[in-house]
């Protein structure tokens, strides 16, 4: 091997001179003013920087450079907007033949891909695979229980490069952690198969070491944890008591997304749930921290509907009861009805006095309203306080037809007097 060849190259910045002739040892027959004007030509027509491209694939130096330039402008044709910075993620590109490329293009299309240039642009490693490959691919991936595995490729086209053992080591790996459903974690947050089980094993014992009492399940309720730094969670966690939450891990367990909100942004609803009127918008978000993930403008529609339903004090009912929040106006509307047909004289009345009933099934509130109006002597107060039973407890009165509040209350008492015997007995029993 001449070194005075390898000199030249190593003068030029290549870190192995040796290991590039090797792979391309037309190299050696290049004189160094040559390999000095193609840097120059790839810097000019845009590559920041031209010996990493070329240390990656050396078959650069054999292309002309009016290909090269030919070759940019047919992947902008085909929609590629940056062809410069694809051609630096992969310069193997620059090897392929455009009618391949046009090809593996159609190819995606037809196996279901709806934007093959957003795929190859985040992965330009696809057009170096072959279609047969992705097929196999995307069957494997359905054999393991991935219901679209065109969707979970499209989200992270890397995936065609994990070797299918791994994959299935990955999900064998994530059910020894604990995670009941892997395939549906990574269905959820596909990078996690990026991950090295070590990493999510300590990510795992992290949120355990911050409070968390089952970060599987939080992790299960909200795979994108896994991406997150370990010291941004714990700021997020800081940041939201200095707020005034008393417990973030708390909300965070019941509301894991909020470790992806921006504190500006809560920052934010706050100031705006106070503007609307609320007196106390920790507490309330503290009560039902989905707030955070609704839009302000949809919280004061949600208010103006209220008010145009009769609710003379939405801001009021809402902060009593902020899950309304997440209720949909028809199904408000559909509940107002509902307790109208059964008979109720003032059905906004009785919403605003116990608002929770908004959140009950159909058929719950049918169930319980008809008892009610069957009594002899009947308060819109009854329905509220007997809707908050057990379903157990309320087939129990609804089989047994009482005529009055009375023998509905002793019904009531009668099963959890039961219950709790029986909870008794089987403790008496587990001590034994």
């Amino acid at each position: 091997m001449n070194s005075d060849k390898i000199a030249y190259l190593d003068e030029l910045g290549f870190a192995d001179p040796v290991k590039m002739i090797r792979s391309y040892p037309e190299i050696a027959g290049l004189r160094s003013d040559n390999v000095r004007r193609k840097i120059a030509d790839l810097r000019d027509l845009g590559f920041a920087d031209p010996v990493k491209m070329i240390s990656y694939f050396p078959q650069i130096l054999g292309l002309g450079i009016d290909n090269i330039r030919g070759r940019m402008a047919d992947l902008r044709a085909l929609g590629f907007s940056d062809p410069v910075k694809m051609v630096t993620l992969n310069p193997a590109i620059l090897g392929l033949g455009i009618d391949n490329i046009r090809g593996k293009m159609a190819s995606l299309r037809e196996l279901g891909f709806s934007d093959p240039v957003k795929m190859v642009r985040s992965s330009p490693a696809i057009l170096g695979y072959a279609i047969g490959t992705i097929r196999d691919k995307l069957a494997g991936l359905r054999e393991l229980g991935f219901a679209d595995p065109v969707k979970i490729v499209t989200s992270l086209p890397a995936i065609l490069g994990y070797g299918m053992g791994n994959i299935r080591g990955k999900i064998a790996n994530l059910r020894e952690l604990g995670f009941s459903n892997p395939v549906k974690i990574i269905t959820s947050f596909p990078t996690s198969l990026g991950l090295t089980i070590e990493n999510i094993r300590t990510r795992i014992d992290d949120l355990r070491g911050i409070g968390f009492a089952d970060p599987v399940k939080t992790i299960t309720s909200s795979p994108t944890i896994l991406g997150l730094a370990m010291d941004n969670i714990r700021g997020k966690i800081a940041s939201l008591r200095e707020l005034g939450f008393a417990d973030p891990v708390k909300m965070v367990t019941s509301l894991p997304t909020i470790l992806g909100y921006a504190m500006n942004s809560i920052r934010g609803r706050i100031a705006d749930l106070r503007e609307l009127g609320v007196a106390d918008p920790v507490r309330m978000i503290t009560y039902f921290p989905s707030i955070l993930g609704l839009g302000i403008d949809n919280i004061r529609g949600r208010i103006a509907d209220l008010r145009e339903l009769g609710f003379s004090e939405p801001v009021k009912m809402v902060t009593s009861s902020p899950t309304i929040l997440g209720l949909a106006i028809d199904n408000i509307r559909g509940r107002i009805a509902d307790l109208r047909e059964l008979g109720f004289n003032d059905p906004v009345k009785m919403v605003t006095s116990r608002p929770a009933i908004l959140g009950y099934a159909r058929e719950r509130v049918f169930i319980c309203g008809r008892i009610v109006m069957r009594l002899e002597e009947r308060t819109d107060n009854m329905l509220g306080r007997l809707i908050k039973e057990s379903r157990a407890v309320i087939d129990a009165v609804a089989v047994a037809q009482p005529r009055t509040w009375t023998d509905v209350h002793a019904i009531v008492v009668a099963k959890r007097d039961l219950r709790r015997s029986r909870k008794a007995d089987i403790a008496s029993r587990t001590v034994e």
